[in-house]
């Protein structure tokens, strides 16, 4: 039902792109993700 997003920044296969970003680049999540939706989100740090 769901497919997996690469990662743009670290090229890992993922199912829930904030947890991700959360865990994995906490400086982006910090910086950046919580000013965003979703979609850019997605466009900017995933490859669907």
């Amino acid at each position: 039902m769901f497919g997996k997003a690469k990662c743009r920044l670290c090229g890992d296969d993922v199912r829930l792109a904030l947890r991700h970003l959360r865990d994995s680049h906490p400086e982006i999540y910090e910086r950046e993700v919580k000013k965003m939706r979703m979609p850019e989100i997605m466009k900017k740090y995933f490859v669907e």
